[in-house]
């Protein structure tokens, strides 16, 4: 029983740190790869305690290697589990043996492969931000035996990382002997893989053969051995500390103490970076906290920043929270120049009734008609959907979707015209983020009565509106809706269940989300 509460209180401990190192952040969609063995059911409890604190998605997929002929258990105890705990569950099936045959490759290298291939796919498509893995402290000792064994180099020592890419390792620090503990206390059950204990396999045989030596050598070698990975892992920043010419930057600072903070500050950067396999450099650390931090070593939470980490990586300051993330080519160049509006990437497009605009991660439609969107709707998996009708008979003569541009304004109610730049600021909208949203934006040609008439209802002579005079008569543009996050007084948010009791003429804009924002 003491040993539980040890195990309780360390859960709390690393809870509190997962948070504090923003592993996972707040509203943050988590893919559990699931076996169904002690790791991976620890890791859901693990990761179910911060569900409801950081209101967090979770979902399991487990992959079938087709290697063990009791695979139908698995699969039944996976799914009764997701029933118990009201969780999704994904199954995915893979040809191990046929990918070692063709490419050569051992069936633990294969399975590896095609598994982390396999999760990776489940996440694209159901639109995840992460993979959690269950590998606790003893795969990462038994990783570094393996290395030392094939021979290794002193970057290789730094054992498992806890981030790579989109993938987090959560339980790093936990024993195996802890996790059956505190599963044994929850009287959970698990399931036991009988392959385990086949020596077939290197990893196998280190942890059924060598370990058991280890520990009659040792019983704490488990923890010996986490502990010179930390030791190598620190290295990098007791360099990068050397290096600094104390005395000359404490006289930038009031006191030892200030120095002692920005060194602290620079140690947990060190860190986060090399967890994000980010090659440091004294050099870019000091670019980093010369852009993103304040003198006194303090994070700037005013706005966003974003830095070109190399290999398509990207550290970005929003504020306050720092992100690693990769971006394709193809979004480079518009990602490394966010301050500016290239002409290049200037979009318009003309939203037709009755059909819909893909819109980067958005879907736009219109419909003129309630009995159009009963015909033509389709609700699709993964995409949150905002419905406005309009609040006037607007005759317009079409809308479009663009790019935002500078001195964009909206008519709110109440509120009267407000710059979109200031609503994307208030609701803080990453730079890099702006320039993807849909700008929703409606154009009258009507005659000079009809104008006259719009300009009354909406006091014109203090708006923003913009009139262009041509051939087909005096053009009148007005924005609609900033994204889902602001709409002008020109339309009305109403819930999906009312959506059926609008009367049949009215007209309905609706625009859909994938993936959160």
């Amino acid at each position: 029983m003491e040993k539980v509460k040890k195990i309780e209180k360390k859960i709390l401990k690393k809870l509190q740190k997962t948070i504090e190192n923003k592993l996972v952040i707040e509203k943050e969609r988590i893919l559990i790869a699931f076996s169904g063995g002690p790791d991976s059911v620890f890791l859901y409890y693990f990761l179910n305690f911060l569900k409801s604190k950081l209101s967090l998605e979770i979902s399991i997929v487990y992959i079938n290697h087709n290697l063990r002929n009791d695979v139908e258990n698995d699969l039944k105890f996976v799914k009764e589990f997701a029933a118990e705990n009201s969780v999704d569950y994904y199954i995915e099936s893979i040809d191990v043996k046929r990918h070692a045959k063709e490419n050569k490759k051992s069936l633990e290298l294969a399975a590896r492969e095609l598994r982390y291939k396999a999760v990776e796919n489940i996440r694209k498509k159901i639109g995840y931000d992460k993979i959690a893995t269950g590998h606790n402290l003893d795969d990462n000792v038994e990783t570094i035996i393996f290395r030392l064994l094939r021979g290794t180099s002193i970057n290789g020592l730094k054992g498992i990382p806890r981030v790579r890419d989109n993938i987090v390792r959560l339980i790093l620090e936990f024993e195996k002997s802890e996790i059956l503990s505190f599963l044994k206390h929850k009287n959970q059950k698990y399931i036991i893989d009988y392959t385990n204990n086949e020596n077939d396999y290197t990893r196998n045989f280190i942890r059924n053969k060598i370990f058991p030596d280890f520990e009659r050598i040792n019983p704490s070698f488990r923890q010996k051995v986490y502990a010179l990975i930390e030791e190598i892992n620190d290295r990098e920043f007791e360099e990068l500390e050397k290096s600094e010419n104390f005395d000359k930057m404490a006289e930038i600072f009031k006191n030892e103490d200030e120095l002692k903070k920005k060194l602290k500050e620079k140690n947990k950067l060190v860190q986060f970076l090399k967890q994000n396999d980010v090659e440091i450099s004294r050099e870019k650390i000091n670019q980093i906290f010369d852009s993103f931090f304040y003198k006194n070593g303090i994070l700037k939470d005013e706005g966003s920043k974003e830095f070109y980490l190399g290999e398509n990586k990207f550290l970005q300051n929003k504020y306050g929270n720092l992100q690693i993330v990769k971006k394709s080519n193809k979004n480079n160049d518009r990602t490394e120049k966010s301050e500016n509006i290239d002409s290049s990437f200037d979009k318009v497009e003309v939203l037709k009734k009755n059909q819909s605009i893909e819109w980067y991660n958005y879907k736009i439609m219109l419909y003129e008609k309630i009995s159009d969107f009963k015909t033509y709707f389709v609700n699709e998996e993964n995409m949150s959907y905002t419905f406005l009708k309009f609040t006037d008979d607007m005759d317009y003569k079409k809308i479009i979707v663009r790019n935002r541009k500078d001195g964009d304004r909206i008519f709110l109610k109440k509120l009267g015209h407000k710059k979109v730049k200031k609503i994307l600021i208030d609701e803080k909208i990453s730079k890099w983020e702006r320039d993807f949203l849909p700008i929703i934006e409606m154009e009258i040609s009507e005659s000079q009565d009809c104008l006259k008439n719009l300009e009354n209802k909406i006091e014109v002579k203090n708006s923003n509106f913009e009139f262009q005079n041509g051939e087909n008569g005096t053009k009148m543009k007005e924005i609609l809706t900033v994204s889902d996050i602001k709409f002008s007084k020109f339309l009305e948010k109403i819930y999906n269940n009312s959506v059926e009791k609008l009367g049949n003429t009215s007209k309905l804009l609706i625009i859909g989300r994938k993936n959160g924002r």
